[in-house]
């Protein structure tokens, strides 16, 4: 067969979720994309890696299981870990919740101890994206190296490097990294052409997030985002399981918290139950009451739960998610008025309650024809088959403002966060001494205001700045991002048109104590040996 009458490399689309992972692939050209079966067949595999002794790792279902009865080596909420440094907000709010140990590695990021082990996080990430690809070559009988994989609108740079790094790690080659409410676009063909500002309600597992997009033929702006991270559909399993050990310990005078393996069960039972009540009114439970052997079965306590006794539970959480979604519109000057379509992403979606309070606030029934748990991974398939077919279906914005460090060390955006790319900005830096001869500019990356919350990207260091006194000499620096997401730095003065640097993350272990992090000296001209900034 002649190089040109071969097949396209397959490249399936993944999404790698907080409590789940999902992979799809379209089989044919114009077909509908199918999601690839995971552990017994079902569409997902349980985003938790256990941990035993000389034993290779256990991933998904029975790993998840291990939460409850031995939680110190069943990692779960590894994507939360990604590229986070270990000080992070958002690693001590996750460290208070598992059972799991979060430790710092030398370079300051977050890793997972196990035992006498420490873990990497794109190691732990690698092997559920490894166990991914092996279903995936399994049910399509061939090798898989390609994939398109969804990640939040809110990852930085850092995070999507980390994201890389998983993959690599599992055999995998990122062919793109797309923001998960435009996978959920594609998915819903808003690619076909028309203008449209639609809202998409991603309600996780563990996670609230909602995007507002404003879409042009196939142009796709993510224009406002908002969440909760700890807001999701486990929440309200929680308050399921809760309303099952106290109606046990009042019917049948057991208390079930003590015996690990039966909490677990309830908890089953309670997610079970959740999803069971989004398709009927009431359903009957059989808890174990006991922990049972192979000659004597465990006595069951028998409850019937109405979907009426959910939403009574769920009804607060609803309300914060609802608040949530007017914070977003607000933030951003929209009303629900203002927008044309409502999207549910998310197993959560599928309750009643949530779903008819959400077309009630907007005015409109919400689209959820497609699986709500399946959509992100659909729509990342449906990339990867435009990039198996040399096609472009996106356009993207910056998802995280990008600024300098100022003298007095306050942090100055200069790229703001939903800005549409590409994009360049111009910023003029005056120098803080008397005779300054060389300017170094501090690049980070963050939304807040203190340099300290956010993440450094890189140095670039200016020399022969003209003599004079502080504040009157100044050098032009334009800032520039294209849509493959590359930070460029040039300056348009006299004697500097051939200064160019491009800032790409990289590995912490990339560094070197004997070579600064992402330093590039600038004199007029770039030297000839002198390394890209990162």
């Amino acid at each position: 067969m002649a190089d040109h009458e071969r097949p396209a490399e397959r490249i399936i689309g993944i999404d790698l979720g907080m409590t789940s992972v999902i992979a799809a692939y379209l089989p044919e050209p114009g077909q509908p994309p199918t999601v690839i079966p995971a552990e017994k067949g079902q569409p997902t595999l349980a985003s938790v890696v256990a941990f035993k002794d000389g034993a290779r790792p256990v991933v998904g279902r029975a790993a998840h299981d291990m939460l409850t009865t031995n939680p110190a080596l069943a990692v779960t909420g590894i994507k939360r870990l990604l590229g986070r440094n270990f000080g992070s907000q958002a690693v001590r709010d996750l460290a208070a919740r598992v059972g799991f140990a979060i430790v710092a590695e030398e370079d300051g990021q977050a890793a997972v101890q196990v035992a006498d082990r420490q873990i990497r996080v794109p190691e732990v990430a690698g092997i559920l994206l490894d166990q991914v690809r092996r279903f995936a070559e399994q049910h399509l009988q061939e090798t898989v190296r390609g994939c398109v994989i969804a990640v939040p609108a809110y990852f930085n740079d850092v995070q999507k490097s980390a994201v890389r790094q998983a993959a690599q790690l599992a055999g995998l080659e990122v062919r793109k990294l797309v923001h998960e409410p435009t996978a959920v676009a594609l998915a819903y063909g808003y690619n076909k052409g028309g203008d449209a500002r639609i809202v998409i309600v991603d309600v996780g597992g563990v996670r609230l997030d909602i995007s507002v997009m404003e879409i042009s033929g196939n142009v796709f702006d993510v224009v406002a985002t908002g969440g909760d991270p700890y807001l999701g559909g486990a929440n309200v399993d929680a308050r399921v399981a809760q309303w099952i050990l106290a109606s046990i310990k009042k019917k049948h005078g057991r208390d079930l918290t003590t015996e690990p393996r039966l909490l677990q069960k309830v908890r089953t039972a309670a997610e079970q139950a959740k999803r069971e009540l989004s398709r009927c009114r009431a359903v009957d439970l059989q808890i174990p009451l006991a922990v049972g052997t192979k000659e004597k079965k465990a006595k069951l306590g028998l409850l019937r739960l109405h979907l009426s006794t959910v939403e009574e539970l769920a009804q607060d959480i609803v309300d914060r998610i609802l608040h949530t979604i007017r914070r977003t519109l607000s933030d951003r000057g929209l009303a629900a008025a203002d927008i044309d379509d409502v999207i549910l992403v998310g197993g959560a979606t599928r309750m009643p309650l949530l779903r008819s309070q959400v077309e009630g606030f907007f005015g409109k029934s919400a689209r959820a024809n497609l699986p709500p748990e399946e959509v992100v991974a659909l729509g990342a398939a449906l990339l990867a088959d435009s990039l198996r077919r040399d096609q472009q279906t996106r356009s993207d914005v910056v998802e995280s403002s990008i600024g300098i460090a100022l003298a007095d060390g306050r942090y100055m955006r200069i790229i703001d966060r939903d800005s549409k790319l590409p994009i360049t900005r111009r910023v003029m830096i005056p120098t803080v001494r008397d005779h300054q001869r060389s300017l170094e500019v501090d690049v980070f990356q963050g939304d807040g205001e203190d340099i300290i919350d956010a993440t450094y990207l890189g140095t670039v260091v200016y020399q022969g700045v003209p003599s004079a006194k502080a504040g009157e000499a100044k050098v032009v620096v334009d800032m520039s991002m294209d849509v493959d997401r590359t930070l460029r730095l040039s300056s348009p003065e006299d004697g500097r048109g051939n200064e160019h640097f491009e800032f790409k993350t990289v590995g912490h272990a990339e560094r070197s104590a004997d070579h600064p992090p992402f330093l590039t000296v600038a004199q007029g001209a770039p030297q000839a040996d002198a390394p890209p900034v990162g």
